[in-house]
């Protein structure tokens, strides 16, 4: 009777120590060491049934073949389990990594496609709100078309270099059009005073460079009366290397945190800013990856708004200029489980 007792603790040791090594290997490691691991955890999960008929049945016999040989009694039924559930597992392992790598193709072969997609440039100005889940009050929100359309935000954010010089008005940037439609213009439409930039350079006085993420304020110009504008900040969120060109700076996610702090510092309070409208900062002429720094640039702002509870700020916008933005951005705001429509 007591061999019989531990003959069955030891079964069911032996099952529980296999299905455990199974799925917590299967779960964590799933392919490094996968074929040991399976051949070690039937080799346990087989030692079960073969106790339990030793233990009541101990004159049975159960025979099987197996690679052409044949096995009888206690002994045929393990090996026969081992190599049953061994095939399977591996079986099923390599239907799995198939999908896996399927699964890869198919995420590699749509941003491929996505690269190679000809962006097409929103004409109307749309909204789509998020807000966020903890506050409903505040909300993230991607504002369609080109910023001259955009009429609803207290601060526009400008993307600079690190050497605070805004784009030439004729560059297709936001730098450029800010710069365009804040400055004084004559009758025939050509820049009479350079308001913005100019304003700009003052505030720089004689430092050639500023830190990366640095903000700078200057007054809207024209934008004030034109598109309800009462700051312009510029952010230092791309910078400059010879012979190679512009690219972002490491950390473009600070640019979104220093500009939504500035507009809450207490020199600005008089203004009672509600709204900050941002570009997708470094990917223009920068040429950062659009998916990755979206998402930096939106989840800095989220963070933001979620942790700083005496913040006058509302509603954040972001700039999505084309097609190919806006999907993006909507795939990325769809996926934050801390925002909600």
């Amino acid at each position: 009777m007591q061999s019989t007792i531990l003959i069955l603790i030891m079964a069911l040791f032996s099952l529980l120590s296999g299905l455990s090594l199974y799925f917590w290997f299967s779960a964590y490691f799933k392919r490094r060491y996968f074929y040991t691991t399976m051949l070690i955890s039937w080799l346990l999960i087989a030692l079960f049934p073969v106790m339990l008929i030793f233990s009541f049945f101990p004159e049975s016999s159960a025979s099987g073949s197996i690679f052409g040989f044949s096995l009888a009694g206690a002994i045929g039924a393990f090996c026969f389990i081992w190599w049953y559930g061994t095939r399977s597992s591996l079986a099923a392992q390599k239907i799995d990594t198939l999908e896996d790598n399927i699964r890869e193709l198919a995420e590699k072969l749509h941003d491929a496609s996505q690269e190679r997609r000809i962006p097409v440039v929103l004409q109307h100005c749309e909204t789509y709100i998020y807000k966020l889940k903890h506050n409903r009050n505040r909300k993230i929100v991607l504002i369609t078309g080109g910023i001259e359309l955009v009429k609803v935000a207290d601060i526009w954010v400008s993307s600079e270099n690190t050497n605070m010089e805004m784009s030439r008005f004729y560059e297709n940037s936001v730098s450029g059009v800010i710069r365009y439609y804040g400055a004084k213009k004559g009758q025939a439409g050509n820049v009479v005073d350079d308001t913005i930039a100019q304003e700009l350079s003052s505030a720089m006085g004689k430092d050639l460079y500023v830190q990366p993420a640095t903000v700078i304020v200057t007054n809207a110009g024209d934008l004030a009366q034109t598109h309800h504008v009462k700051k312009i900040f510029h952010v230092a969120a791309v910078q400059g290397e010879v012979s190679t060109g512009y690219r972002p700076i490491r950390n473009i996610q600070l640019c979104v945190t220093n500009a939504l702090r500035k507009a809450d510092a207490d020199e600005l309070r008089s203004l009672a800013i509600k709204s900050v409208l941002f570009p997708l900062m470094g990917t223009g002429t920068a040429k950062g990856d659009l998916k990755e720094t979206a998402r930096k640039l939106i989840q800095a702002a989220i963070a933001y708004l979620e942790m700083t509870e005496n913040s006058t700020i509302e509603c954040v916008y972001f700039l999505v200029w084309t097609d190919v933005e806006l999907e993006v951005c909507r795939g990325i705001v769809g996926e934050l489980e801390r925002l909600g429509k």
